[in-house]
């Protein structure tokens, strides 16, 4: 158990560092409770509608108050300042534990960033750095969120995961330099264990490449400039590289392992070393452990879902609406109840019985997690892993199989259209249908990936299983297009984002404020 000793050390580091040590003298970021109670409400409507997955949740936030604070002016101390109390006011950041002095430093970030958008805009033009806005919005906020959570404890165990992958796996390539192979595998640890998204492997890549942009930025700003769209397509090369998903693939159960050890040592980190010396007490927590995982695991599922329906059921009302029956009233001069009917509570319906599908893992899931673990903690590899790189295809190869796999993708789709014509669907409620049954599908997708989240076992292949997602698959990667760029103009979040959150911040700050300068006035009869 020498490897669970050092990784409980570098833990111990890690946690000193985490922890905010308030200096002599230094304030703490406060926000009054009835402003922050309004925030809180707020945040809970919005994660409604812009559907993301919960640790995605804060840097969202980030992203969503820089776009809106950039356009206030240059002081980035104000700005800063404010985007930490908002963090705070909807409680992404504990109330009264954040030092001023991380004001300071968050600024210094957005101005960074700022100084990055204009010398693209000033040497390359304003289109060209209005493409690169989100981008480089993208990539402030998770370094924003590092700084203000700086989670060196996750650090910790992606180097312990990386280093056990590392001995577990050879990627065989020609084309590949060693270091090219290690950063894969590192993306690859990242996505399984942090889960993360794309805005932070491109921040995770550049702080690899180059570290000056964090450390002193000032004398790499003029080549960042420069050089800006041919770092971003680089770092899009490696995120999008060929043996992603293997690798991502081969990770994923390791993670799960990871995920539990992680829990079983934070239990009680104080008395974590008893563990070292004891491999049945060691076993008994995992058991629990796992146990523990099963029921929250459960218990995040039910809020997803519950989310999950109640966006479609929202988003296809206001479609019905708007669309579907003026469409059929005005334009075709008929009305098919059923239709509505149909297009309406048909996707609900099939997330919940797509919801009462999904089981929890077994106990030989559970045997199979506390030989893993216990396998990771001993040094015992086992035989190792070689991933290849898929087989380049020749163009006639190439042009037939895709030609083969639109049929079978389009068989699917006609004999549903087929079906909805029969009984009187109009063309808009066939497109309506498809487009949420996909959606649907999608997000099902998306949770029952949740769910298998903590299980480490090879899921079986069987006939069944195979016709099943080749009926399937056309919709879930129609759904999943849709639902990546119907969230770039999704008429809830623009309605929030610019009708509604701009002036409630505005209201909410203005009452901040005034409860401060009446504090003030309240102290003065003391």
């Amino acid at each position: 158990m020498q490897k669970l000793a050092v990784l409980l050390e570098k833990l111990n580091i890690a946690d000193q560092k985490d922890k905010i040590i308030k200096k002599e003298g230094e304030e703490m970021i406060k926000v009054n409770v009835m402003t922050s109670a309004v925030a809180v409400i707020y945040e809970k409507v919005r994660t409604i509608v812009d559907y993301k997955e919960e640790h995605l949740l804060r840097k969202s936030a980030i992203f969503r108050i820089l776009k809106r604070r950039f356009l206030e002016g240059d002081d980035y101390y104000k700005i800063a300042e404010n985007l930490i109390k908002e963090l705070i006011g909807a409680r992404y950041l504990p109330n009264n534990k954040i030092p001023e002095t991380k004001i300071i430093e968050v600024a210094k970030i957005i101005e960074k960033y700022d100084l990055l958008f204009s010398g693209v805009k000033e040497q390359k033009g304003l289109q060209a750095a209005l493409k690169l806005y989100d981008w480089i919005l993208g990539i402030a906020a998770v370094e924003i969120e590092e700084v203000v959570v700086p989670a060196n404890k996750e650090k910790v165990f992606v180097r312990f995961m990386y280093d056990e992958i590392q001995s577990r796996l050879e990627i065989v390539s020609k084309n590949m330099t060693a270091d090219e192979k290690n950063l894969q595998i590192f993306i690859a640890v990242n996505r399984s264990l942090v889960k993360s998204d794309r805005s932070m492997l491109e921040y995770l890549i550049l702080k690899l490449w180059y570290p000056e942009w964090i450390k002193d930025y000032q004398l790499f700003l003029p080549k960042f400039i420069d050089e800006i769209f041919t770092v971003k397509e680089q770092i899009n090369q490696q995120i999008n590289h060929r043996l992603a998903n293997k690798l991502l693939k081969f990770c994923r159960p390791y993670a799960t392992m990871m995920i539990i050890l992680r829990e079983v040592i934070y239990q009680d980190f104080k008395q974590a070393k008893e563990l070292v010396d004891n491999p049945q007490f060691l076993e008994l927590t995992i058991r629990q452990v796992c146990q523990q995982k099963y029921k929250e695991t459960k218990n995040r599922l039910k809020t997803q879902i519950w989310r999950a329906i109640v966006y479609v059921f929202l988003t296809k009302m206001l479609l019905a609406l708007v669309l579907e029956i003026p469409f059929d009233y005005y334009i075709l001069q008929s009305f098919n109840w059923l239709a509505i009917i149909i297009n309406i509570t048909f996707p609900p319906l099939l997330m919940v019985f797509i919801a009462t599908t999904i089981r929890t893992p077994s106990e030989k899931n559970t045997q199979a997690m506390i030989k893993g673990v216990k396998d990771i903690l001993s040094g015992n590899v086992g035989e190792v892993q070689y991933i290849k790189e898929p087989k380049k295809r020749n163009w006639f190869t190439w042009i037939l199989f895709n030609f083969i796999y639109v049929i079978s993708f389009l068989i699917p789709f006609v004999l549903i259209i087929y079906f909805l014509d029969k009984i009187e669907f109009s063309v808009l409620s066939i497109v309506l249908f498809l487009v949420f049954l996909s959606i649907v599908s999608f997000f099902g997708v998306r949770i029952r990936h949740s769910a298998r989240e903590l299980v480490v076992l090879r899921k079986r292949e069987n006939i069944i299983g195979e016709i099943f997602d080749f009926l399937t698959l056309p919709f879930i990667r129609l759904g999943r297009f849709l639902s990546l760029n119907f969230s770039k103009v999704n008429i809830f979040v623009f309605i929030l984002d610019f009708i509604i959150e701009a002036p409630l911040k505005i209201v909410l700050q203005a009452i901040e404020e005034w409860l401060a300068f009446f504090k003030e006035k309240k102290e003065d009869i003391y």
